[in-house]
């Protein structure tokens, strides 16, 4: 698949089959988070895969009201956690995040490009996602990931279901690229 074919068609979908999948399919999700770049190299992101009932239970608990209908259906359960002292801020910027959020990005789109429902979340409760997976300080939630194959969107609650039927719109360049100066709109 192309790469700018799979970043224009990858959607948020929350959608998924049931399916389990296979050690060697996470293994390239891993992969293609690891490429990511990063500033100074520093890496600044750890995974956590929740995979014991314990583990999904922890995962499931700290999801938001809006994420609990459909992400606890799904066969991958990740949990991105960053370093924020591995990669300090400079000039008061939060790096690590950015970090993260490229490596976060590399495993969407490879998801996608294997078929794969993948999900970013940010609708989670980080205290219990700290204290269930015992990540000690400074250590920080990124976000989380709900992955699996591709579902029916038909198995999805009416209200969920509107969101994934829902067109993919993105705003024209014109509306958010400038040229020598910033001008608001």
């Amino acid at each position: 698949m192309d790469i700018l074919e799979a970043i224009r068609n990858r959607r948020s979908d929350r959608h998924f089959d049931g399916r389990p999948v296979a050690p060697a399919d996470v293994d390239l999700l891993i992969e293609a988070f690891r490429w990511a770049p990063s500033s100074s190299n520093k890496q600044p992101w750890r995974l956590i895969f929740a995979t014991s009932r314990e583990a999904q239970a922890v995962y499931d608990d700290a999801l938001s009201a809006g994420n609990k209908p459909w992400a606890c259906a799904a066969s991958v359960k990740i949990v991105v956690v960053g370093a924020p002292e591995e990669q300090p801020d400079r000039n008061g910027l939060h790096t690590w995040l950015l970090d993260c959020g490229l490596a976060l990005e590399n495993m969407l789109i490879q998801g996608y490009a294997m078929g794969m429902t993948i999900h970013a979340m940010a609708g989670y409760d980080e205290k219990k996602l700290l204290g269930g997976f015992g990540i000690p300080e400074p250590f920080r939630v990124a976000a989380i990931v709900a992955a699996g194959w591709r579902g029916k969107v038909e198995s999805l609650p009416e209200e969920v279901r509107a969101k994934d039927l829902k067109p993919r719109a993105r705003k024209a360049a014109g509306d958010f690229v400038f040229h020598d100066r910033f001008t608001p709109r």
